[in-house]
């Protein structure tokens, strides 16, 4: 998942102390920082040297006594311990697998080792960075460190009490202290360095992924001195240019370049860079000092690449646990979110309760208007209905007339509708029957007949109700 990058930054703030420890042949770097929060700083750094010899037991009291001196400079049971090895104590190989193998590379790499190391399954520390698809391969970065040179440190280190929290190379390392020095590459970037008896080189790149770039690692090259200068590191090299990377370079950078003749090449120093984005004006003298400083970044969750040679690490990557600070602000973020979330059917209930109110208030005059507005109604009807009827007026006339005339006085009408020529009677007479030949001889009339059966009541009087039709004028005219 991508995340804005002030989310990551607040995920990283902490108080946290890490020590990082760069072991070559003959020398160790350690250099000690601190997190406030958010700043970072170098509180301090030593260099140790160690004797060369072909006996291991001188190399291991050495290596103590190297050790030793360095205790006093970190507290082992507080500061985790960060360890980053040179490139010439290590292995690194790019390597591309079936795509089957995607779901599995633990597994399928434990496996098929011993085909890309020059070692036994069992001789080498290693651990792999994944590199996604690559057409129809999936690639990978395996990097390994014998376990003879490896189990050399942790042994006199343990002696010691010190258990170190990860192990990493200075490809990881290095590329970790760029992208932490410069906030991040969006385009090709090559790291140029090295001491001793040889130089490495380190390719990155920024990948889309989404809306936004990520990095990535390309390749890592290291050969002795004078691999590059008459052999094919040379090459390599100029093969890289072709991309028009963005140089960086650390240790005997100078001298790499003269090797491969690029000394007309621009290139940034790391050292520069890290001391600005610390803010230090003084310390960081050495340039050795950066791969302890990029795996001292680990400690510090400022880290992109997590590889870790540790034994028993396994998948384990340190930069995914949540600090107690973390675990903080998670909380209050979580309980943040209750409480807003809780409030909004709180407010909705006191909204309810004032709409309430306020109806309790308008509910006389709302109940006046309605009555106002049934009275309006009906009285919309009744002039509807006059309006309606203005045109039959002079029919309807004419009928009440010829019904007072016809009519005896016995007989009552209670109801008279007229509707398009047809006329319904409702009344009671003490003979109904006797009124049909009334209404049939008149000229008004005709077509009358019983519209409902006529009932006898205790008055001894029928209730009737008659239909008749309207005689028109031309069937009038017709009539003998």
């Amino acid at each position: 998942m991508i995340y804005p990058h002030w989310l990551q930054a607040l995920a990283r703030a902490d108080f946290l102390k890490s020590v990082g420890l760069y072991v070559t042949r003959d020398r160790l770097f350690l250099v000690r920082m601190r997190k406030d929060f958010f700043r970072l700083s170098v509180v301090e750094e030593e260099v140790r040297e160690v004797i060369l010899g072909e006996d291991v037991t001188l190399r291991g009291q050495a290596l103590s006594q190297a050790l030793r001196s360095l205790l006093p400079h970190f507290d082992p049971a507080k500061d985790p311990l960060y360890i980053c090895f040179s490139p010439d104590q290590a292995i690194g190989v790019q390597l591309y697998l079936p795509q089957v193998a995607e779901e599995n590379l633990q597994q399928v790499l434990e496996y098929e080792i011993e085909r890309y190391l020059p070692f036994r399954r069992g001789e080498v520390y290693y651990d792999f960075l994944p590199m996604g698809r690559r057409g129809d391969k999936v690639g990978l970065f395996l990097f390994a460190v014998p376990k003879m040179i490896l189990d050399e440190i942790l042994d006199t280190l343990s002696a010691f009490g010190i258990r170190p929290r990860g192990v990493e190379t200075t490809a990881t390392a290095l590329s970790n202290y760029l992208l932490f020095s410069t906030g991040g590459i969006t385009s090709p970037a090559l790291v140029l360095g090295g001491q001793g008896q040889g130089w490495e080189m380190i390719g990155l790149n920024a990948k889309p992924n989404g809306w936004r770039k990520e990095p990535e690692l390309l390749f890592t090259h290291w050969l002795p001195q004078a691999d590059w200068i008459q052999g094919p590191g040379r090459e390599i090299f100029h093969g890289c240019l072709r991309e028009s990377p963005k140089l960086f370079g650390w240790g005997y950078n100078q001298d790499f370049l003269l090797s491969v003749k690029g000394e007309s090449l621009h290139v940034e120093d790391l050292l520069a860079l890290g001391k600005e984005r610390l803010g230090r004006d003084k310390g960081m003298a050495h340039p050795f000092i950066l791969p302890a400083v990029g795996a001292a970044l680990r400690g510090l969750r400022e880290t992109t690449f997590p590889v870790n040679l540790l034994p028993g690490a396994g998948e384990k990557r340190e930069g995914q646990l949540l600090s107690w600070l973390n675990t903080g602000l998670a909380i209050i973020l979580l309980l943040g979110l209750i409480v807003w979330g809780g409030s909004h059917p709180v407010k909705d209930e006191i909204r309810l309760r004032q709409l309430q109110r306020e109806n309790q208030k308008l509910g006389p005059s709302l109940e006046s208007l309605r009555r106002e507005d049934e009275v309006l109604s009906r009285m919309r009807k009744e002039i509807s209905f006059l309006s309606g009827q203005s045109g039959s007026r002079e029919e309807i006339l004419h009928i009440l007339d010829e019904l007072s005339r016809i009519i005896p006085n016995s007989a009552y009408l209670s109801n008279l509708r007229y509707r398009e020529g047809t006329v319904e009677f409702q009344g009671s007479a003490e003979s109904a029957s006797n009124l049909i030949p009334l209404l049939e001889r008149s000229s008004v009339f005709k077509n009358v007949a019983f519209n409902a059966p006529s009932n006898r009541g205790r008055d001894n009087r029928e209730t009737f109700s008659l239909k008749a039709e309207m005689e028109r004028p031309e069937e009038k005219a017709a009539k003998p």
